[in-house]
């Protein structure tokens, strides 16, 4: 049984060459009851397909039946054994404009297709200090899971990443995390009736995560800039599972 899970997002960073040595150095990486989940940009994920790595896409082609120039289908991503997939997350929210009915539509074609969703809800620096951010984030919760079948709810990883913490060394408020995942898990049992992993994101790394593990409710984390160096990631599964 999988007891935690760390998601790392390499974003759009490394060269093919750079990427190659990368997924050699993973090799020697040990995780014992945490599933190690690698989010390379869309060219290298075919680097890592029969690595016993789980993979994960970084976005979903919202036009998944029109083939379309510069898009990437779904059935690419499968034939890569593709297990999840990140939708929602701030900076495709900030610069592409991608509204809960793009999201909506991104997470019920993976869903459909069987791909895993790791859905990224968190306020914004502004809707934090205008103490708004309980509505932003049930806002965000409720107009999509109003809108998804009750059977592939447990298909669905909440990430909470407050934009501002993203790439950012904000120092964390530990009491104030642990008590929005509470309320997440809440608001989630209460009206869905379904239990569903909630993970957190934020400039996770080996220092602050000592922090993030006292936190019993959370159930895994993922990793942005600290994944970047593959000594990182040993280092924060040693952390997590001593």
């Amino acid at each position: 049984m999988v007891l935690k899970y760390l998601i790392c997002n390499l974003k759009a960073h490394k060269t093919y060459y750079e990427m190659s040595l990368y997924k050699e150095s993973l090799k020697d990486i040990i995780s014992n009851n945490i599933e190690l989940i690698i989010a390379p940009s869309t060219p290298y994920l075919s680097l890592f397909k029969n690595e016993n790595i789980e993979l994960c896409s970084q976005d979903i082609n919202i036009n998944s039946d029109l083939y379309l120039t510069g898009d990437t289908s779904i059935e690419a991503l499968k034939s890569l054994d593709v297990k999840y997939a990140i939708i929602g997350h701030f900076e495709r929210r900030k610069y592409y404009n991608e509204n809960h009915n793009i999201l909506l539509k991104k997470i019920n074609s993976a869903l459909n297709s069987d791909i895993k969703v790791i859905y990224c809800i968190g306020e914004t620096k502004e809707e934090y200090l205008r103490k708004v951010k309980h509505q932003v984030i049930e806002r965000d919760i409720a107009r999509i899971l109003n809108n998804i079948p009750e059977e592939k709810m447990s298909d669905i990883i909440i990430a909470y990443e407050p934009s501002y913490l993203i790439g950012s060394n904000e120092p964390y408020d530990i009491p104030e995390i642990e008590s929005t995942i509470k309320s997440i898990k809440r608001i989630i049992e209460s009206y869905y009736h379904h239990k569903v992993s909630i993970i957190f994101g934020g400039n996770v790394n080996a220092y602050n995560i000592k922090e993030l593990k006292a936190i019993k409710e959370l159930d895994g984390y993922i990793l942005g800039s600290s994944c970047l160096n593959p000594n990182n990631i040993q280092d924060i599964l040693n952390i997590i599972e001593n």
